[in-house]
């Protein structure tokens, strides 16, 4: 753990196995940042499932307690062998690769280079963008403290993986997520500690050193704050749960069962159905306007944020298991630049992906990153033991949640270059006094194109729209939907039907609802109608 070296231990044999010496430079294996992998009974190697973290209500102690121990930035473990006082992962020093900051830093601000990987030439100022999460070593030592129910409690924390908030089957904010302060079982009883769920405390404010960043007006993340910097986490649940948020539920299902390849299902850089719409609606939505979560440059710093992002990793790896010959990128592209990547790059599947190396020292690509085995962990969802990739496919299909049954489906695409609007914004579909549908951009990149495709049956069924017929439907909604440009404070920046670089298009399909709960409903091609 990041304290093992940080004490000043500095042989080479007292270094954590993820530290190697190379050039006289310690690397950092990226395999630290990852989850290791218990032994099966059956000698196949088993992986443990993370957990959907629901809520604080069903429990103060196991798992949860050791979750949280290693993330408190006020909790100070004491009687660590050798004397070592075992550091909580928020109170690394911000100068440490392993610290909460060097980690959630890798994101976005400040911009700055992580575990030696310098900016390329040609790399821009926008940090490496890929993120993930050390925590595990921590867990297994804060369990180690436990004397009373000990082995319980060191069970939990070898089985303890980074949870995941849904927010498709439930939008409110986890209640762990909301509470100022937690009631758990700590190893020398009950405690109450400042919630690390709740927000980071950044250590040294505002000069973070590293080019670009842009500053902070706070000294802790914030979340739907108030003048004074107070979170209101209702108003985050009052946002999640409008209707301009859209249908978070029908977006996941349309990337489900509408996207057909790798690139289309993970990126809204290409048309159609994507992840990446409601992940930014999320986004926009929990932060609110001025919240740490929609400042995607700090936003990583934000504790929902890899509560978030698990759940995002969780669907892509899902589709993945349902769509296993198109799991990973087929086509190549131009690289907008990251610091780690220069613009204009020719990207594809074997792209190095900076800063994460491997255990050989060589840099995860996409094509050796696809598979979440090669980390040693699974969801509830993927249960690949002993099957075959078909069995697992139709497995994982039933998993996922039906949300139609009627026998025409009505969507809209929106096309934006981004240069022509006021990034970070929303981009509503208006009709009368209703929000039939929003697609969210977030502040980066700053060039380029997106693409997002909203689900539209369930906002014409709550206008009592659903039943008319297509010859009539499609004509009022062409003369009669507006598109809202909205900045990042609310107000309105185009009521025009026509803003330069975006176009929106309706589209009707026909379907066959599936015939099982291990099929998808067939979809057929596309009728496209312009909208403006």
């Amino acid at each position: 753990m990041a304290s093992d070296y940080a004490s000043g231990q500095e042989d080479e044999g007292d270094l954590p196995p993820r530290l190697k010496k190379d050039g006289g430079q310690k690397k950092l294996e990226s395999s630290a940042l990852l989850i290791t992998t218990f032994p099966a009974p059956n000698g196949l190697v088993a992986m443990q499932p993370p957990s959907l973290l629901c809520g604080y209500r069903h429990g103060t102690g196991g798992a949860f307690a050791i979750y949280l121990l290693p993330l408190l930035d006020e909790y100070e473990q004491r009687s660590v062998g050798g004397g070592r006082r075992a550091v909580a992962f928020q109170d690394v020093d911000e100068t440490d690769p392993l610290s909460y900051f060097q980690i959630s830093g890798i994101h976005g601000y400040p911009v700055q280079s992580w575990n030696g990987v310098e900016q390329v030439p040609g790399g821009v100022d926008l940090g490496y963008c890929p993120h993930n999460q050390e925590l595990v070593n921590h867990a297994v030592r804060i369990a180690k403290l436990y004397t009373r129910n000990g082995p319980t409690y060191q069970a939990a924390a070898q089985s303890l993986r980074q949870p995941y908030w849904d927010w498709a089957s439930d939008r409110d904010l986890p209640i762990a997520a909301t509470l100022p302060n937690l009631t758990i079982n700590a190893y020398n009883g009950t405690a109450t500690v400042s919630n690390p769920l709740r927000r980071y405390r950044f250590q040294r404010m505002p000069n973070f050193g590293g080019s670009g960043s842009v500053p902070l007006l706070h000294s802790e993340t914030i979340r739907c704050a108030d003048a004074a910097g107070t979170d209101d986490p209702a108003k985050s649940n009052y946002n999640l749960n409008l209707n301009t948020t859209g249908d978070l539920t029908g977006q996941v299902y349309m990337a489900f069962t509408q996207a057909l390849r790798f690139e289309e299902m993970a990126t809204a850089a290409t048309p159609g159905s994507s992840f990446e719409l409601p992940h930014n609606n999320v986004h926009n939505a929990a932060g609110c306007e001025n919240g740490t979560l929609r400042n995607i440059g700090w936003s990583a710093f934000e504790p929902l944020f890899m509560l978030h992002h698990a759940n995002v990793d969780r669907l892509i790896a899902m589709w993945q298991a349902i769509h296993y010959n198109s799991s990973i990128l087929n086509t190549t592209s131009l690289a907008l630049g990251t610091y780690g990547t220069a613009n204009g790059t020719i990207v594809d599947a074997d792209t190095p992906l900076k800063p994460f190396y491997d255990t050989n020292s060589t840099f995860y690509t996409s094509r050796t990153a696809s598979d979440i085995k090669t980390f040693g962990y699974t969801y509830p969802e993927i249960n690949d033991w002993n099957t075959t990739p078909d069995q697992l496919a139709s497995f994982v299909t039933s998993r996922v949640a039906a949300s139609s049954s009627k026998l025409v489906s009505y969507s809209a695409e929106i096309r934006v270059e981004r240069p022509e609007v006021p990034l970070p914004c929303n981009i509503d579909l208006v009709l009368g006094d209703h929000v039939l549908g929003r697609m969210a951009l977030l502040g980066m990149p700053t060039s380029g194109v997106s693409y997002g495709t909203i689900p539209l049956g369930e906002a014409l069924q709550k206008l009592n729209l659903g039943g008319m017929k297509e010859d009539t439907l499609v004509p009022y909604l062409q003369r009669h939907l507006e598109v809202q440009v909205r900045k990042s404070d609310g107000t309105v920046f185009s009521k025009r039907r026509f803003v330069p670089g975006l176009g929106v298009e309706l589209q009707v399909r026909d379907f066959v609802p599936r015939a099982s709960d291990t099929e998808f409903p067939k979809y057929g091609v596309a009728r496209r109608m312009p909208i403006m």
